[in-house]
């Protein structure tokens, strides 16, 4: 990710990059509003989505907020998506503000967003505001291709096109058209002949209207939407329908409380259906857990979402929470480990040196206070002991039947976030999934540390009564019964830590279980018609590069599970995704993420290498 070089020019910031201002060094706040966030009128709707290019100091971002907030007749909510690729300092945006004599006005909104600004890194950062979501892209231009929404309206900013041609080319054009909706409006400051001819060729009617102290400035307008062949069309999202915004979840833990918050954000009734006698019985809810992220190789995928996930599960929980995260320690303890570390060593999100690394977004976690304050976030209805057996589809809603428990009616939708139990729940052909025992050991407080160490294990910082090490792995133990040895084993599996002379006292166990796929990646997505695939999609072995037919789902139904260890923090990706597809919203993470996570995925890779008849 790329520093601006920017200086103060009459205190509005300029760039030396391109050898221009931001914005009118005069009237910007002006010019902002006329140009683009009072140069369009909002719809009474659900969703609307503004894409941005150029975010600058956010000012385009901050005047659009406002006038959202203030309207008595507007959309539901605003998905604001913004791609900046020249990092500014928090610092230095504040300091924009206060030089320009505009800090007051947008102190509130402006604070709340530099408090959880990210590092200087390329990756996609949501930010929660009333009615609102902020997605900053910071990543170069070429990032639309690895984009997935449709805006409703567009602000092409970012520099002049004879400054910065890159931002206004027919490249980065027809990525903007593929991800508009029909009718979509461009707004611009510019009148360059050169962005008219890309936007004509782009597929756009182009009008020019009066400017802001200039003659003239274009608007643009989406005569034809993009549709693009896909090669992979058996992952692309379909269109909800839905009877009503009633929604089941199966499964309490951490997975099913995140979607359900996400869920309430966008107005929906979510109920929740949980098989044990209390919140606090699964994998979910331990005494002491910890957030981090696996450190692989720059290029593995697993590694990008991993810490993808830790990046945006930490900020979710900072932003909705207030939880204060004070860092966690990650040790090499193989030569192989070692190697993957060295290779992240300029990674800001990893502070490595040697065979140690110090990740200051992640840390301890208290998962029964994160589920019970979510929960009641989430104002979500929760039923306990009810072990959930099959559904029952009529007039295109769901009837929940239950092993101990009468039958719940007219669900919208039903999503499964069974955690370990999706093994002996559902049954896809190539979907191999694990339950895998994990045991905890419960010490008389013996080490004083103020982050969570990991290693071979791990272990928590100190309880006043208690702390937490672990964890065992255990594919094929199914006793919910602690066992002696494998508290030995979590007591030799932290030696490395200790000087010897401690006094370990073991005063108890726990046992839970967690599930995972064969990638190690979690499965989100909706839950695919498995014949209409075996029929469909069975010459890929010879037709893989080949374009395909849109795929079919089980309509209404959705899949999450399979987070394994890190529940904590791949469960917010995951919920974005699922509101993604069921809300027809922008995704809030990389788009090629999707062929990693998707429940199908098993099963194409089986019919590319023709295994399956």
């Amino acid at each position: 990710m790329k520093k601006a070089r920017v200086i103060f020019k009459d205190n509005t910031p300029y760039s030396l990059d391109f050898e221009d201002f931001y914005f009118n060094s005069q009237q910007g706040v002006e010019e902002s509003r006329f140009v683009y966030a009072e140069a369009f009128e909002w719809k009474e709707c659900e969703n609307f989505t503004i894409a941005e290019t150029g975010f600058g100091i956010g000012l385009n971002f901050f005047l659009t907020l406002q006038r959202f907030l203030k309207a008595k007749e507007r959309p539901k909510r605003l998905f604001y998506v913004s791609v900046e690729g020249f990092y500014l300092e928090s610092s230095f945006l504040r300091e924009a503000y206060q030089r320009l004599g505009i800090y007051e006005d947008f102190k509130e909104l402006l604070e709340q967003f530099l408090l959880f600004y990210p590092k200087c890194a390329k990756g996609i950062y949501r930010f929660y505001f009333k009615d609102c979501f902020l997605d900053l892209v910071f990543d170069d231009i070429s990032v639309l291709k690895r984009l997935n929404f449709k805006a409703d309206i567009w602000y092409l900013d970012g520099f002049s096109p004879g400054k910065n041609s890159s931002m206004f080319d027919e490249n980065t054009l027809f990525e903007i058209a593929r991800l508009s909706k029909l009718n979509a409006m461009i707004l611009s400051f510019s009148s360059s002949s050169f962005l008219q001819k890309n936007l004509k060729n782009c597929g756009f009617e182009v009008r020019k209207v009066k400017g802001f102290r200039k003659r003239e400035m274009i608007r643009a307008f989406l005569t034809k939407e993009v549709q693009n062949a896909s090669k992979e069309a058996y992952f692309q999202k379909i269109p909800t329908q839905f009877k009503n915004k009633k929604v089941a979840i199966i499964g309490a833990g951490i997975s099913g409380v995140i979607l359900a918050y996400e869920l309430s954000l966008r107005g929906f009734e979510v109920e929740i259906f949980e098989k044990n006698a209390t919140l606090y019985e699964g994998a979910s809810s331990n005494e002491s857990g910890i957030l981090s992220s696996l450190i692989l190789k720059p290029e593995s995928a697993l590694g990008k979402f991993s810490l993808n996930a830790f990046v945006e599960a930490s900020r979710f929980y900072r932003q909705i929470l207030n939880l204060k995260l004070k860092g966690v320690y990650e040790f090499a303890y193989t030569s192989q480990m070692q190697q993957r570390f060295l290779t992240q060593k300029d990674n800001v999100y990893f502070q490595i040196t040697q065979n140690k690394a110090f990740l200051d977004y992640g840390g301890e976690l208290e998962p029964k206070n994160i589920l019970r304050k979510l929960f009641e976030k989430a104002g979500a209805k929760i039923h306990f002991n009810h072990h959930f057996s099959h559904y029952e589809r009529e007039n295109e809603t769901f009837n929940l039947i239950f092993k101990n428990a009468s039958k719940r009616c007219k669900f919208g939708l039903l999503i499964y976030t069974l955690g370990a139990d999706a093994k002996d729940f559902l049954h896809y052909d190539a979907m191999l999934l694990s339950k895998v025992r994990g045991q905890l050991t419960h010490l008389k407080p013996f080490f004083k540390t103020k982050f969570p160490l990991s290693s071979k294990a791990y272990i928590c910082p100190a309880k006043p009564n208690l702390q937490v090490i672990g964890a065992t792995y255990d594919r094929l133990n199914a006793s919910y019964k602690s066992q002696t040895k494998d508290d030995e084993e979590n007591l030799a599996n932290i030696k490395e830590f200790l000087k010897g002379d401690e006094k370990l006292e073991i005063i108890g166990s726990r046992v839970g279980f967690r599930s995972y796929s064969s990638d190690r990646f979690c499965i989100v997505g909706a839950a695919y018609d498995e014949e209409f695939y075996k029929q469909n999609y069975k010459a890929l072995l010879w037709h893989k590069n080949k374009a395909q037919i849109p795929p079919q789902n089980i309509p209404n139904l959705y899949l999450n599970f399979a987070h394994g260890s890190r529940a904590f923090s791949s469960s917010v990706l995951a919920a974005r995704y699922l509101c993604a597809l069921i809300n027809d919203e922008p995704l809030g993470f990389y788009a090629d993420f999707i062929s990693h996570i998707h429940p199908a995925r098993f099963l194409i890779r089986k019919l590319k290498k023709g295994l399956l008849s």
